[in-house]
């Protein structure tokens, strides 16, 4: 396997095993599975993108303490009530806890660890949008991270179309990316022959490039 590339792993995972995944990954995507806990990537200190959104998370913890490279993570649709566990991802850019269970903006607060790279961050669908409104939410996440350049993917400050456009970030911060993947090489699948085996080999492109080809949707990760 690559250095640069990426897995996307579907199906029914409650658990990630320490070991199971390439030490070199800079993409991985885990989103719609039954994970509750963030376990098993000590070893992933080159990954860049995380997704695992739409999972049984109810805490961050300690499970992305050595994955300090990551420049993206999504966390949406999961059981959140604390941003904490984020200290350590200093090259953090883009935060994605929308639809999590996040009350009150004091939630936060350990995110001042990130303010130096923190640009993005989305709490669409939390209660604290109601609890707060959006005026002293707004207030509260520019008094706490100052470099904020996008929340609830709107643009804290006004930005032409053309610099929205060169900008990895504003493209994630907006939704105009379809995934943590979609501004990458086409992602294998947890299972699929490595991109330098014969049969990958035998799927390449002109230009050399593999094709990803759709797999079983099950992730072989041990349950519980």
């Amino acid at each position: 396997m690559t250095e640069t590339e990426s897995i996307i792993a579907l199906g029914f995972a409650v658990r990630i095993t320490a070991g199971s995944l390439p030490k070199g990954l800079h993409s991985l995507d885990l989103s719609r599975n039954k994970i509750a806990i963030i376990e098993g990537l000590r070893d992933l200190t080159r990954l860049r993108v995380l997704n695992l959104s739409y999972n049984r998370i109810s805490r961050i913890g300690h499970g992305l303490s050595s994955c300090t490279a990551i420049r993206e993570l999504y966390l949406a649709g999961n059981k959140i009530g604390d941003v904490e566990g984020l200290h350590r991802l200093l090259k953090l850019a883009v935060l994605d806890v929308s639809f999590n269970k996040i009350g009150t903006a004091k939630s936060l607060g350990q995110l001042v660890a990130n303010y130096g790279s923190l640009r993005a961050i989305n709490l669409l669908g939390n209660p604290v949008q109601a609890n707060a409104g959006d005026d002293t939410l707004r207030r509260a996440v520019s008094g706490l991270l100052p470099r904020i350049e996008y929340l609830n993917k709107q643009a804290v400050k006004p930005q032409r179309a053309r610099e929205v456009a060169k900008d990895s970030v504003a493209q994630a911060a907006l939704g105009n990316a379809a995934g943590a993947n979609s501004r990458r090489r086409p992602a294998r699948r947890l299972g699929q022959s490595p991109a330098g085996s014969s049969a990958a080999k035998g799927r390449r492109g002109s230009r050399g490039r593999s094709v990803t080809r759709p797999q079983s949707s099950s992730l072989p990760l041990p349950r519980r």
